[in-house]
């Protein structure tokens, strides 16, 4: 389900935190506030690159997703996955944070939205495609896999956009919010599991397919030869 092109048109880009807190430890003693050397969060940072749609014609395919586990959230680990997802033909959305700001250049256009003044659309302008599959991805944690480790997080992440690309679009509805704010909201239909197959092994075409003592696959090519 790994997704291995980079991501053309309309790009997004958001961080979240996967894990918690450390469980409490009786034999060692609680820390005072404000102590130093010790890190704000245990969580782990995550950066994840959204598709938008081409179009939002009915039947109009959604767009792809990944996410990646980085070290933290600075410039260079920014580099990093952009620079293995996102084509620099691409135009950029993203929020005000620091390391976004300073990778814009090395795409076609980059817009933000400045959450700091609770601005989160400005027209077309806007990252709520990734703050959505954000949330999706912390649902189905909670929901499905009730816990994921560091190690493997990019593997459930990989299924996770398989689930979110595999939606097509089935039209356009209006709504209207509790403060009587009209919006038109896009509606999305599930891809038949039938037609999904296609999608599954497109990765795999060209592989050398091994299994391993523990039951799973390894992947002996990098690269796929064929389609």
């Amino acid at each position: 389900m790994t997704r291995e092109r980079q991501f053309g048109g309309t790009v997004e880009i958001d961080e979240f935190y996967i894990g918690g807190s450390p469980r409490k430890d009786a034999d060692r003693p609680r820390l005072g506030r404000g102590r130093k050397g010790q890190p704000r969060t245990a969580k782990t940072p995550v950066l994840a690159v959204v598709q938008r749609p081409e179009e939002l014609v009915e039947g109009a395919p959604a767009g792809e997703a990944r996410a990646k586990v980085v070290d933290d959230l600075s410039e260079s680990e920014a580099r990093r996955v952009l620079a293995q997802s996102v084509d620099p033909s691409a135009h950029l959305m993203s929020d005000e944070w620091k390391s976004f700001l300073s990778i814009g250049e090395a795409f076609a256009a980059h817009d933000t939205v400045r959450h700091s003044e609770r601005e989160y659309a400005r027209g077309t302008v806007h990252a709520n495609s990734a703050e959505g599959f954000n949330d999706r991805v912390r649902r189905t944690v909670a929901g499905v896999f009730h816990h994921i480790s560091q190690r493997h997080a990019d593997l459930y992440f990989n299924e996770i956009a398989f689930r979110w690309s595999q939606r097509a679009v089935a039209g356009r509805a209006r709504r209207r919010t509790r403060k009587g704010r009209e919006l038109v909201r896009t509606l999305w239909s599930r891809v038949r599991p039938a037609l999904q197959l296609h999608a599954v092994f497109q990765s795999a075409f060209g592989r050398q397919l091994r299994r391993t003592r523990s039951g799973g696959i390894a992947v002996k090519s990098a690269v796929a030869v064929f389609g």
